[in-house]
């Protein structure tokens, strides 16, 4: 099965496989959004993030936008692990 438009990405398996090689329990839940849903999702949090909306019916965009937006302002408790699009490393 294909998923498009993903913001969870390849670059989250490498970490998720260390954590799980150093804990003895690990639980993971992964879920997927396509682009429309995670359009109405943006919309209802406010700003900074509903201002992607705008991309109007990109659902493309929308998710590629966000995800940037995450990587760009990652912090302890937002994918500080990413450094996907941003240049930058660890």
């Amino acid at each position: 099965m294909k998923i498009e438009n993903q913001l969870f990405h390849s670059q989250c398996w490498r970490h998720l496989e260390i954590e799980l090689r150093n804990a003895s329990v690990t639980d993971y839940e992964v879920r997927c959004i396509n682009g429309h849903d995670l359009r109405a999702a943006i919309e209802r949090l406010g700003p900074p993030l509903s201002g992607f909306a705008a991309l109007g019916d990109d659902p493309e965009g929308i998710a590629a936008s966000v995800e940037r937006w995450m990587c760009n302002n990652k912090s302890p408790r937002l994918v500080s692990w990413n450094t996907a699009m941003t240049g930058k490393r660890k």
